[in-house]
């Protein structure tokens, strides 16, 4: 998403009291991408409906007994590869979510999904733990997060932590990457934090301001907008408006994109405007959303080791990231309006309103080429 989108979205998010499940594709391990296609067969990053779709080994195939019938969103992996979790919605006025749906598919073309949960209030961020159980945030009517597991031979639903504004799976292992807040004094503090499920156990990282609003913004939007930590579990990438990290401390004051050393309790600001980032499944890049002038959006990779920057040569507005492999960036692009980018196909655009396309970098070889309609 753009830089500058949090302040136009959050207010309409508030609004609604919701969280939107952004149709951001997922890797699985062995490299194919899953996301949704709208009803039309095109890619959406917002749709309203629509069909999951998988690319493997080049080939574009659908699950039709996947089919979401509102916002949709959410997609991932089960860690063996074998099945998605996504999320589904009913809309009501403003098109806005009022239900929300968890639900689960097998990747066979003639899988049909099953509902898991279901609620009137948002449910965010459903993955798989090792097991194959379901781990989410659900927001309840003030505004809080809890974060809770569905065991699924069970069919029971446990509570694990109350105030959780984000958190993501570690990348191996069963423990959690969790940003909880805080209320001390007059200030609303985050913490990030290691958390062990099966033994409740809390090791604090980090912990920062959430001032400007940077509450909601953890908590309506996607982890992945905002911060990731590299396969090894050393570095974290995180991205804060307009505020400091408190502990490792960083003397400044500007939207930053900081790189925390968990290991040397050390703190790095890599970029002034900074958000998405993402690591390589090697963990020697960083790729982000960034900008030079505040106005305009590009993609950076940034070298973990020499501490080296590059902007990916595109034209329109990167909107997210992912990485389909070591050496490859999958782009999810905003079509601008006059834009003279050859590799954006006009089968993968929208009739109406904002259009998106994806893309794929190959970072040997410098290249950009679709993703889609290839």
């Amino acid at each position: 998403m753009k830089v500058r989108i949090v302040s136009i979205i959050i207010p309409l998010l508030l609004l609604a009291g919701c969280g939107i499940p952004f149709n951001r594709p997922a890797v699985s391990p062995d490299g194919t991408i899953a996301f949704f296609l709208d009803r039309s067969g095109t890619y959406d990053f917002l749709p309203e409906g629509g069909t999951l779709t998988l690319i493997k080994g080049g080939e574009v195939l659908q699950i039709p007994g996947a089919e979401a019938v509102g916002d949709c969103g959410g997609v991932s992996w089960a860690p063996d590869g074998k099945e998605l979790v996504f999320v589904d919605t009913d809309l009501g006025d403003w098109q806005l979510p009022i239900a929300w749906r968890i639900k689960v598919t097998r990747v066979q073309t003639d899988s049909v999904a099953a509902t898991l949960i279901s609620s009137g209030s948002p449910l965010i961020g459903p993955t798989f733990n090792p097991e194959g159980n379901i781990t989410y945030i659900e927001m309840d009517d003030n505004g809080y997060g809890h974060l809770f597991i569905y065991d699924r031979v069970e069919g029971v639903t446990y509570p694990l932590l109350d105030n959780v504004l984000s958190y993501r799976p570690a990348k191996s292992g069963s423990y959690l990457w969790v940003i909880k807040e805080s209320e001390e004094g007059s200030l609303r503090m985050g913490h990030l934090i290691r958390y062990e499920p099966e033994t409740s156990n809390e090791e604090e990282i980090a912990s920062f301001y959430l001032g400007g609003r940077m509450d909601e913004t953890l908590l309506l939007f996607p982890a992945p907008f905002l911060w990731d930590i590299d396969p090894s579990g050393k570095y974290i990438a995180l991205s804060l408006f307009d505020q400091a990290v408190i502990t490792p401390e960083v003397d400044t004051q500007d939207t930053s994109l900081y790189l925390i050393d968990v290991k040397d309790d050390s703190a790095t600001r890599i970029s002034t405007r900074g958000i998405a980032p993402a690591f390589s499944p090697d963990g020697k890049h960083l790729a982000y959303i960034g900008s030079e002038d505040g106005k305009s959006q590009t993609t950076f990779i940034y070298d973990c080791f020499t501490q080296e920057q590059k902007k990916v040569p595109v034209t329109d507005s990167t909107v997210g990231l992912f990485w389909i492999g070591t050496g490859q960036l999958g782009l999810i692009m905003e079509e601008q309006t006059g834009s003279s980018l050859e590799a954006a196909p006009s089968d993968t655009h929208n009739e109406e309103g904002d259009n998106y396309y994806l893309l794929k970098f190959d970072l040997k070889a410098g290249e950009v080429t679709p993703l889609l309609g290839e």
